[in-house]
C-alpha cells in the first residue's frame, strides 16, 4: 500500500538532476557564444566560404539549446509547483 504514498524526495531529486542538466545546457550556450565571437572577430580563416557556414551553424545550435533551456525551465517550475501543491496535499490530507 505504501507505494502510492507521495515521495516528495524522489521529485526533489529529479528536479535537482533536471537544474543540474539545466546548467549544463547553459554552460554549452555559453561555449557556443564565445566560439562564435571569436569566429567572427578572426581574421585568420584561409576561407571565407567555411567561415560564414561555421557561424550560420553556431547560431543553429544557439537556437537549439535556447529551445532547450526555456521548455526546460518550464518543466522544472512546473515540477517544483506541483511538488509544493502535493506535499501541502499530503500534509492536509494523511
Amino acid at each position: 500500500m505504501d507505494s502510492y504514498n507521495y515521495d516528495s524526495t524522489a521529485l526533489t531529486s529529479l528536479i535537482s538532476t533536471l537544474e543540474a542538466k539545466l546548467d549544463e545546457y547553459n554552460t554549452a550556450i555559453e561555449s557556443i557564444k564565445t566560439l562564435k565571437s571569436t569566429i567572427e572577430s578572426s581574421n585568420e580563416w584561409v576561407q571565407d566560404m567555411v567561415k560564414s557556414p561555421f557561424i550560420s551553424k553556431c547560431e543553429e545550435y544557439l537556437t537549439y539549446f535556447n529551445n532547450a533551456t526555456v521548455k526546460l525551465e518550464a518543466h522544472i517550475a512546473y515540477l517544483k509547483k506541483k511538488n509544493s501543491v502535493m506535499e501541502i496535499l499530503e500534509e492536509t490530507y494523511s
